[in-house]
Order: C-alpha cells, then structure tokens, then sequence
C-alpha cells in the first residue's frame, strides 16, 4: 500500500506506550467471545515456544541469544482449540532474549513461561460450562506445574519424559517411569493423525497406537518426601506405534526400530475406553500450534524477514503477525474439516459480496468463498491440491489491487455495490 502505509503501521508499532499486551488484547477478547458461542465441550488450551532467528538484522538493538551465539527472540504462545481442531485464537503470548532487551527476572527461570500460560488460561476458564485441557510438550514435564493451581474446569495433558518414580495406585508398587507400561491397564489400539518430520519432508501420516493406562501418583525428587509431597491422583497413559501409513498414499510407512511412543500425563479420567482414545486425541491436535508457528515463519508470512529498529516495534509487528496467522490456519483448518459449511462462518458480508463481484462466481459455501479469494492470485485446484494452503491464502489476503488501475476501479464499484453506505475506497 505504499511507504506511508508503512510508516504510519511502523510507528504504531514503535509507540512506547504500545505494549504487547494492548497490542494483542482485542484478540484476546474476541478469542473469548467465540469460546462463549462454541458448543464444544472441551477446549484445548496447547502452549509451546518458537525462536526467531534475527541474526542478520545486525542493526536491531536489543535482540539477545537464542541458541549458542545465534540472535534473535523467543516467543511462547497458548493457542485456544475447539475439541474439532478448530483454532478460536490465542490466550496468551510471552516474548524473551538472553542477554538482550528482554529478560527474564533474576528471580525467575524460563520454566515460567508454562505456569503463566496456564493463569492466562484459568483467568480466561473461570466460570465457563466448558473444560479446558491445557496440553504441553515434554519441555512442560515439571514436578511443580503438576501441582500448578489450576480452576476446577481446567485439565493438565502433558507428555513425560524424565524418568521420575511413580506410584501406580492399583498394582500399589512405585517404579521408575520407563518401567511402569508392565503395570498398566490394556486399552486396545487407537488411530490418530499426526504430522511427521522425515528427511526434511512433511507429511500427514495415520499412526495406530496400542494404548496403555493407569491412575499414578507422581513422586517428587528424592530430597522431599513422598508422603507429603507427592502429587494427587493423574492418570498416566503410554502409547505405543504399532502401525503407520501416510494419508495420501495409503503407503506403509511403519518404522518398527523407531516406534513413536508417548508417556501422557493428565487430570482427565481413564474409567472407560473411550475416555482413554479421547485422551490421544486432545493429545495429536497440540501439533497445530506447531503449524502455527509454521505459518508465521517459512510456511506463509516469513517474518523472520521483518526489518525494525528495535526488538520493541518487532515484538509489536509479531504480535499483530500472530492473529493474521492464526487467521489463516482457522480458514485452513474449517476448509478442509467442512468444505460445504455456510462462507458467512469465517466471511462478513462485505467480503463476501467484493469476492463475488471480483470473481463472477458463487460464493455461498466455504468452499467457494476460499477458492474464489485464492484464484485472485492465480490459485488453480488441482487432484493434489483441490484446496489452497496457508502460503496461498496468505498471498491472497494481501492487498492484490494496487498494481492495476482497472483493479482498482473494480475494487471501488465492489465496495460500492455491497455497502449501503456507499464507502469510498480511502474509508
């Protein structure tokens, strides 16, 4: 849109008196609003960390370690699901640097980031009908955070990994981790879909899992005593790869020297079955944080690209980069859970009727309404792609108009045709 657009965007992020908590606030409220109109019973709560490699923005003040001798910036978000792996928004977003503008308190550690993702998240569960599951990676696999306050609608589901001692309460034997799946309970095998990393190539895989569970006491380290310190009742469940095909091939892609295995630690209940594969279920859907970390960097808007003065203005751009992300991936996800929904689920009705006058096409369903916002940028659906992906849509949510005068004028009779207020293009 030109350099005083630009400018003027740069500024508002500069402004001191911006902080990145205003900054994501509206977000935040809106992310609560859709929480209220949901009719999911359970909500995802998924945290997780990313790094941003800034190393070539040699200029930038206030940037600090990541990794090594690398600079850049840390990012933790809480990214809020619908029990559908529907992304509502983000709850909570903390930024770091080691040695750089942005530290830690001396008084704290890192760890931090986990307990203050799950107060956002009590803050935001207090009185709502749903429960919400707070679901982290191994990194969040720390003795306190079990014992962490939590609302009475608020759930842990964490992946384990340190073999810590646990007392499983119906063989009443303690053990170390990695020798408590002899002792557990057989609840069948279970299939979910997860994205898989292998030799630099993503693809989305279907694993079969044979799932073990059992109601665990967690002991502390062995300076506090266990009678007093240990942690109340969680259910521990362990599940193991037993079978593996990628989902579009239909290929056998099972690796039987590494088998994936997960050690999940939660305050969901494991009475039933069917309460044991939901578990695995809330589980696979915490890889969609991933992919929103995906989109904000080399999957969609690239902002590792981004060029500011000071790590302040660039912690401001990230923020608002993060709700545009989280945009795409909502647009992506519904698409391709229910490509025939009503487009007025994730359209207005002024983008709607400018899509339609742009494209001479039917935009009645989700469907039609994306594929018509994606062939403004050349997008053609094909056998392998029949939908676009989020480095699509991020192209065509730009401002694709401003190289052409006859797009503009079509982009000015648009807004004048759907508005009964008879806008301008400047409002």
């Amino acid at each position: 849109m030109g350099n005083s657009f630009r400018q003027t965007v740069a500024g508002l992020f500069s402004r001191k008196d911006m902080p990145r908590s205003t900054m994501l606030s509206g977000h935040v409220a809106a992310t609560h609003a859709r929480v209220q109109a949901s009719d999911s019973e359970y909500l995802i709560a998924a945290q997780a960390t990313t790094y941003y490699n800034y190393s070539g923005q040699t200029q930038m003040v206030g940037l600090g370690r990541i990794q090594g001798k690398v600079r850049g910036l840390m990012q933790h978000n809480v990214l809020l699901l619908d029990e559908r792996g529907l992304p509502l928004g983000l709850l909570d977003q903390q930024y770091w640097t080691r040695e750089g503008a942005i530290n830690w308190p001396s008084s704290q550690q890192e760890s931090q980031k986990w307990f203050n993702g799950l107060a956002a998240v009590n803050q935001q569960a207090e009185g709502t009908p749903q429960r919400w599951v707070v679901t982290c990676e191994r990194e969040g696999d720390i003795f306190d955070f079990f014992k962490a306050e939590r609302e009475a609608n608020v759930d842990l589901l964490i992946r384990v990994f340190q073999p810590r001692r646990v007392e499983v309460v119906t063989a009443g034997t303690v053990c170390p981790l990695p020798d408590a799946a002899a002792q557990l309970n057989d609840y069948g095998q279970y299939s979910v879909q997860i994205e898989r990393q292998d030799g630099g190539k993503r693809r989305t895989v279907e694993v079969t899992l044979h799932l073990q569970a059992a109601t665990v006491h967690i002991y502390p380290s062995k300076d506090l005593s266990p009678a007093r310190h240990k942690t109340q009742a969680l259910s521990l469940v362990i599940a193991t790869e037993v079978a593996c095909r990628e989902v579009k091939t239909n290929e056998d892609c099972f690796d039987a020297d590494r088998p994936l295995c997960w050690s999940l630690l939660t305050s969901l209940p494991i009475e039933t079955v069917a309460e044991v594969q939901r578990i695995l279920r809330f589980y696979a859907l915490r890889w969609r944080i991933e992919r929103l970390h995906f989109t904000l960097k080399s999957g969609a808007l690239d902002v590792e690209r981004l060029q500011f003065d000071d790590v302040h203005t660039l912690v401001n751009a990230l923020t608002f980069y993060s709700v545009v992300a989280w945009r795409l991936l909502g647009l992506t996800y519904a698409l391709r859970q229910d490509p025939e929904q009503s487009a007025q689920s994730l359209f207005d009705t002024d983008e709607l009727t400018l899509l339609h006058q742009l494209s001479g096409q039917p935009v009645d369903s989700l469907r039609q309404a994306t594929l018509a916002l994606a062939q403004l940028v050349g997008f053609a659906p094909s056998k392998k792609q029949p939908l676009p992906g989020v480095k699509v849509l991020a192209t065509a949510l730009e401002p694709t108009f401003r190289t052409s005068n006859w797009h503009i004028e079509y982009f000015n009779e648009a807004i004048r045709l759907s508005n009964p207020l008879n806008r301008n293009l400047s409002q």
